[in-house]
């Protein structure tokens, strides 16, 4: 792939999704092949070097014991100013306000799931990293939050590199290309409007979930 690409990758559970994710962080070790960034192996880079230059969103976010600001901008690199325009951008703002500000002891029990997603969307947009990785970031929010987060991924990392793990699939419909992945192998990639056209394994896919989700619209 190329630089500032949006790739999707998607496939059946245990295709390899997650697998894949791990490998390019480094959390297992390939037995063959190789993963490149920039003519670069990434085998021979130390993993903590790869997991600060690459951008992470996943679906189950993290925290750590400590203030607002050090789980917003861990290793206080950017100043007040950009904190809060961060936190405006995914209305997360007069919630923190609420709580204390940003030196405020962050209490995770008071955001609901959708917030902690999106306050790790905030942490991800402070980041200089222009690779980001999301491991199906919005699988498990609501449709409001789900729209509000595909807007600012657009927005704010437009010329950045993305690599989608997605569950939504209409959420990568305008991405570059998708990956189908099948039992730990490639088994397309293409762009969206070429795999849906024909009789791919992602048009099957896409099928399966606009079945799904329309039985979800008419039991809303």
């Amino acid at each position: 792939m190329q630089g500032g690409e949006k790739i999707g990758i998607c496939g059946r559970s245990g295709s390899g999704k997650s697998s894949f994710i791990l490998a390019l962080f480094r959390m297992i070790e390939t037995s063959s092949g190789t993963i490149v960034i920039d003519d670069i192996d990434l085998s021979t880079i130390p993993r903590q070097e790869i997991r600060t230059r690459l951008n992470a969103i996943s679906q189950d976010p993290y925290f750590i014991a400590g203030t607002i600001r050090l789980n917003l901008d861990p290793y206080a690199s950017r100043d007040d100013a950009a904190l809060v325009t961060a936190l405006k951008k995914v209305r997360l703002y007069d919630t923190v306000i609420s709580n204390g500000g940003l030196d405020a002891d962050l209490d995770i029990e008071s955001l609901s799931h959708g917030q902690r997603q999106l306050f790790c969307l905030a942490r991800a947009m402070l980041r200089k990293g222009k690779i980001v990785v999301l491991d199906e970031a919005t699988s498990s929010v609501d449709r409001k939050t789900d729209e509000l987060m595909q807007q600012i991924i657009r927005e704010e990392f437009k010329d950045h590199t993305i690599i989608a793990v997605a569950h939504r699939l209409d959420t990568i419909l305008d991405f570059d290309r998708i990956a189908v992945l099948d039992r730990g192998m490639l088994r397309e990639c293409d762009t969206p409007s070429n795999l849906l056209a024909g009789k791919t394994a992602f048009r099957e896919l896409y099928d399966v979930y606009s079945s799904s989700k329309e039985r979800n619209d008419i039991a809303e």
